[in-house]
């Protein structure tokens, strides 16, 4: 059996048998979902799903599914993302957030590319309960050599909050803070059907540099076929200044299984 093989049969188990963690949703990761479709016009779509079950001595259930549509037009194109992740200990929810994220890109000249963005989602369990956002700035995208390939991008980003509600002193509030969003993408083919990812973004406050919020994403991709990948991903993300009773530092383990048409 060779690397590729071994390798998808231990996504496959891992996207049954890991469960959703909980993580910071303040920043959302969409490049590698852009940059692992064909850079041709048509439309893409994509399903993702993981879920974990239990019953007897652990009652579990952890649910969690991204949907996304891109579409590709010349220089252009336009992104859409929808998540959902829902989990329960023993009928007791500790995860329950949801997303969804616009982009659009255009090409400009050679690797130099300008993209604009907006953002809805709210997390439950981390105190969220309304985060809208809007950015846009430019992204150099490099494919030095076949199988790999890196971007640098940064935006002016607007985002409003509000709190949920609580015995927390700061329950209700609502901010609106104009951050720096920047981020380095860097993937690289490891086998024929293989990919591994990395994504680092870091966004600090304009008017407050220490209120700072940096996320990692390390992701793993076999394609066991044309249409479907299995997928595990490490995320640890950092919020500097959290809402009261939220912990600054998360962290994701999660296999899935990836569908596109």
């Amino acid at each position: 059996m060779n690397l590729v093989h071994r390798l998808a049969g231990a996504l496959a188990a891992a996207s049954i048998t890991l469960a959703a963690l909980p993580a910071a949703a303040q920043i959302v990761n969409v490049q590698p979902l852009i940059a692992n479709q064909q850079s041709v016009d048509g439309v893409t779509l994509i399903g993702e799903a993981a879920a974990d079950v239990r019953g007897g001595n652990t009652r579990l259930i952890s649910l969690s599914g991204n949907g996304l549509v891109e579409v590709r037009k010349g220089r252009h194109l336009f992104f859409l993302l929808a998540r959902g992740d829902f989990a329960a200990r023993a009928g007791e929810p500790f995860v329950s957030k949801d997303l969804e994220h616009f982009r659009y890109r255009i090409l400009t000249t050679g690797p130099l590319e300008l993209e604009a963005f907006i953002q809805h989602d709210r997390d439950a369990f981390r105190r969220l309960s309304l985060r809208v956002l809007g950015g846009a700035g430019p992204r150099l995208h490099l494919r030095p050599f076949g199988g790999f390939e890196a971007a640098i991008g940064a935006a002016l980003m607007v985002e409003h909050e509000r709190l949920g509600g609580g015995d927390e002193p700061d329950a209700g509030d609502t901010n609106e803070d104009v951050r720096l969003s920047t981020y380095l993408f860097l993937a690289t083919d490891i086998a024929p059907r293989l990919k591994l990812g990395n994504t680092v973004y870091v966004q600090p406050r304009l008017d407050h540099f220490t209120d700072i919020r940096v996320l990692n994403e390390l992701s793993l991709i076999a394609r066991a076929t044309d249409h479907i990948s299995l997928k595990a991903t490490f995320t640890s993300a950092y919020d500097s200044e959290p809402p009261l009773g939220v912990i600054p530092l998360d962290s994701t383990m999660k296999g899935a299984i990836q569908v596109n048409f």
